[in-house]
């Protein structure tokens, strides 16, 4: 048998590539200068290396060349599919060319063969396959640092134009920058589990979900607490539910900071948003999405100022007794509500009553007069920013 596929060989290769041309899809409609060059070199090495197979099977040098062949078939847009009938369609016209030519007492020699094809078969499936996943995650690595230039570029506030093509990303009129926060996993806090791989398995099921409401690629600047995002849409309700359901899915608590932006305007609201998030975690908010417009009050009045140090100085007799100045953030935040106060504190409300008192000897602030609370806060935002 090995003797009649040597002496029938170039026919064979001829015979190979009528029927791809003929049966099977795309091959079809490939350029002649490729089935005469590459592919016709391709069917003679796999034709050659099949008799091989006969005697212990072809070596992984001798099959790496099929591989490069089939990453050269993926980057030309060939699916991998055809590809592999094609191969089936080789082998097909091989086995019969074999048992057409068998005499009578060489058929235990032709189920031999056959055997032996379908092993050979599974090695050019494998190294086929191989070739398609290469080219796969060099084209995805090739996509991702694109990517990555482009956000580059947009946060650079230049050059973000010549960026989108090799991207292949068309840009918005006007798209969602977002500062998440996300809060710890349960594992992470589970002495069994690995921190890392928690926080990690996390983060990846949140962009996941995130990614998935988006048919156009969200930007990512990934950080170990979250990240920077660059959504493709201003859409906020989308967002919203985009986050409600990454929320859910990755078992943690998400803080969002969110502004709309021309992909101009990428580069000044970046920053801004991450002001904005640090107004939301230093007073305390609740997970949620947070515009400018739900901070503004407590972000203007971190702003830079000469009344900022002064305001600060007013909580300084707090600073040694950090219990007095976390009960007092705690009542501001509840609203001058002494319950309320008390149960986040995890005290009794006399407690609280008793701690407000005292803040009110060493600063001559009342707490509980409502007079006071503009300028108790304001101090509080000063003394964030000036600590």
């Amino acid at each position: 048998m090995s003797a009649l596929l040597d002496r029938d060989h170039d026919a064979l290769v001829d015979i190979v590539l009528e029927e791809l041309v003929a049966h099977v899809p795309v091959y079809d409609r490939l350029p002649r200068e490729l089935i005469d060059g590459d592919v016709r070199r391709v069917v003679d090495h796999a034709l050659r290396l099949f008799p091989t197979s006969l005697a212990g099977g072809p070596s992984t040098e001798e099959l790496a060349s099929l591989t490069e062949s089939a990453a050269l078939r993926a980057d030309e847009g060939v699916p991998m599919e055809m590809v592999l009938a094609a191969y089936h369609r080789g082998a097909r016209v091989a086995l019969d060319h074999c048992f057409g030519q068998a005499r009578p007492d060489e058929l235990d020699d032709a189920r031999t063969v056959a055997i032996t094809l379908v092993d050979f078969i599974e090695r050019l499936t494998t190294a086929v396959a191989a070739g398609f996943a290469r080219h796969g995650r060099t084209v995805l690595a090739e996509q991702a640092d694109a990517r990555q230039r482009l956000l580059g570029a947009l946060l650079a506030g230049e050059g973000y134009r010549e960026a989108a093509g090799p991207a292949e990303l068309a840009l918005p009129e006007e798209l969602l920058v977002v500062r998440l926060v996300v809060g710890p996993h349960p594992d992470e806090a589970d002495p069994d589990v690995d921190r890392e791989v928690a926080a990690r398995r996390k983060l990846r099921r949140l962009r996941g979900e995130i990614d998935r409401h988006y048919a156009a690629p969200v930007l990512w600047q990934p950080s170990v607490d979250g990240g920077l995002l660059l959504v493709p849409s201003a859409d906020d309700g989308r967002l919203r539910k985009a986050l409600r359901s990454a929320r859910r899915i990755a078992g943690a608590p998400v803080w969002a900071a969110v502004a709309v932006a021309s992909p101009a305007e990428v580069a000044a609201t970046a920053p801004l948003c991450d002001e904005v998030m640090d107004v939301v975690r230093s007073t305390g908010r609740p997970e949620g999405v947070y515009a400018l417009a739900d901070v503004a009050l407590d972000f203007q009045l971190r702003q830079a100022s000469p009344a900022q140090p002064v305001l600060a100085a007013l909580l300084g007799p707090l600073d040694d007794h950090p219990d007095l100045l976390r009960t007092l953030e705690v009542h501001q935040r509840a609203g001058m509500s002494r319950r309320r106060a008390a149960v986040e504190l995890a005290v009794h409300p006399n407690t609280v009553d008793n701690r407000l008192r005292r803040v009110a000897e060493l600063t001559g602030l009342d707490p509980t007069d409502p007079s006071a609370v503009p300028i108790i806060w304001a101090a509080l935002m000063a003394r964030a920013v000036v600590r």
